[in-house]
Order: C-alpha cells, then sequence, then structure tokens
C-alpha cells in the first residue's frame, strides 16, 4: 500500500476506533501523533489517545497495524487471469442450462522455480476440475457443489443476479494456509508498544483487517473478533509483551475490543 494511502487508512482507523469507544460516560480523543512529529522522540507510536471515563483520565500509547499477512502484489493479476479463462466456458454452460452460476474458488500466484509452461498445465487443470464441478452441481437435485476448493450454486431465475449468468468471487487467500497474523503485530508488541509500555502508558494495538481495495474476497471467511482474540492472547503470552487492550477495525470498519478494554486498569499488564 502507498505511503500516502497508508496514513489515510491509519488515520481512518484511529478515528473510527475513538468514535466507537466513545459513550456518555467515556470518551476518547486523539491527542498527539507522535510517529509524524518529525523530530526525534523516545516514543515513537502511531498516536496517543485521550481516555477519560468516571475520574479516569490517562493519555494511552496506540499503534495500527493490519492483522494479517501482506497480499502477495501478483494476487490480483492471478485473479483476472483466472476470471478471463473461467468466464467464457461457464457462461456458455449457463446458457445452456437456462440457469445462473454463484462459484466462489481460490486464485493461485505461480510459485518460484515453476516454469510458465508447466504453470500453465497446471492452471488448465485446475481450471478443468472447477469446470467439471460446475457441471456436476448442475446435475445433482440440489445443484451445489462445495469442497475446499470451491463452493457452486446454481439458481433456476437471475433474481439475484443483476446481468451477467456467472457470478465469481474468490476465497480470501490467507485462508489457503490458514490464518496468520502480519509479522508487524509481534514487532509492535516487542518495540514500539513496550517502549511506551516503560515510559508508562498504558498501550493500545489497534488491528485493522480491512483487505487491499484492489481485492475482493469472501468477507465471511475472515476470522471473526472472537477468534481474532484468543489469537491475539496466545500472541501476548508468547512473546511475554505488555498491552493494556487490543481492538479490531474489522473488514466493515466494525470496532471491537477483543483483549481487555480500553479503561482504567489495575495491574493488568502480561509480563
Amino acid at each position: 500500500m502507498p505511503k500516502d494511502a497508508a496514513h489515510d487508512r491509519e488515520d481512518e482507523c484511529l478515528k473510527l476506533v475513538c468514535a466507537a469507544l466513545s459513550n456518555p460516560s467515556r470518551s476518547l480523543a486523539i491527542e498527539d501523533r507522535p510517529d509524524r512529529a518529525g523530530q526525534v522522540r523516545d516514543l515513537t507510536v502511531d498516536a496517543l489517545i485521550r481516555v477519560i471515563e468516571d475520574g479516569y483520565d490517562a493519555a494511552w500509547a496506540a499503534d495500527v497495524c493490519l492483522a494479517s499477512r501482506s497480499f502477495d502484489p501478483k494476487l490480483p493479476a492471478a485473479m483476472n487471469q483466472l476470471r478471463e479463462i473461467l468466464l467464457p466456458p461457464l457462461s456458455d454452460l449457463a446458457a445452456r442450462a437456462g440457469h445462473h452460476v454463484s462459484l466462489s474458488c481460490r486464485a493461485y500466484v505461480r510459485l518460484p522455480g515453476v516454469s510458465r509452461n508447466e504453470w500453465r498445465r497446471m492452471l488448465n487443470g485446475y481450471v478443468r476440475n472447477v469446470y467439471d464441478r460446475a457441471v456436476m452441481a448442475l446435475v445433482r437435485p440440489d445443484k451445489e457443489w462445495y469442497d475446499h476448493e470451491v463452493g457452486i450454486y446454481w439458481h433456476p431465475d437471475s433474481s439475484d443476479f443483476d446481468v451477467e449468468p456467472v457470478r465469481l468471487q474468490f476465497y480470501d487467500p490467507f485462508r489457503m494456509e490458514g490464518f496468520r497474523f502480519s509479522r508487524a503485530v509481534p514487532l509492535k508488541l516487542t518495540k514500539q508498544l513496550k517502549r511506551a509500555h516503560d515510559a508508562g502508558y498504558p498501550t493500545l494495538l489497534i488491528l485493522d483487517q480491512k483487505p487491499p481495495s484492489y481485492v475482493t474476497w469472501l468477507s465471511n471467511t475472515c476470522p471473526d473478533p472472537h477468534e481474532l482474540g484468543e489469537a491475539m492472547a496466545f500472541l501476548v503470552g508468547r512473546h511475554r509483551a505488555s498491552l493494556s487492550a487490543c481492538v479490531l477495525v474489522d473488514h466493515d470498519d466494525s470496532v471491537h475490543e477483543i483483549y481487555r478494554h480500553v479503561r482504567k486498569t489495575i495491574n493488568v499488564l502480561a509480563h
């Protein structure tokens, strides 16, 4: 993500968190942006957030971080390539069947060491398998087919479709190998936020789970807030980190307190 876009998203996440966690009895407001001060400072977090609640008044050191691994930059091209190969035969099949089809599958990026010719053969084989499953789904009574690679459902009418006979979506690529936090997450815990903790600040990690705008994925395959909260608790324990709270900005920009809460705490920091 370009630097300006990353800064814009960081700003957006901070504002979303402050707005979502503020209520008549608790207020959160951005007080300072240490990492953009343009001078050498011991504190290098993304923001200081003033938290006021029932007589409690403190500045929290907050850092924003993408929750998941970065997308492979070749992934959008792989999705487009698969779309170009799959749509013509699927559209023809849908036209002959008089149905519309909703299909979800995975796009893959050519691995290092795999020649273009070999990759083309592998991709053609994958496309053939997807097409064959679409045919098998069409002749089944429920007109459905679901496995770990594809999800297919044939509709007898176009009520759920705009114009095109084929709706093609891609599964979240993170789920191909299971969810993993981005490498930046433990670094935030053990560096920027640790320094802030050592300086006496309560610490807040804001996880951003919104994917880049150029990638379409099925949002219901994202880890849910509860799962991420459990993963964060494990990560904090594994790194013996000092973290007061963790908040998730989900793929739909909803905000969830997933690890402890942004409020007055008494000796709750993990060591």
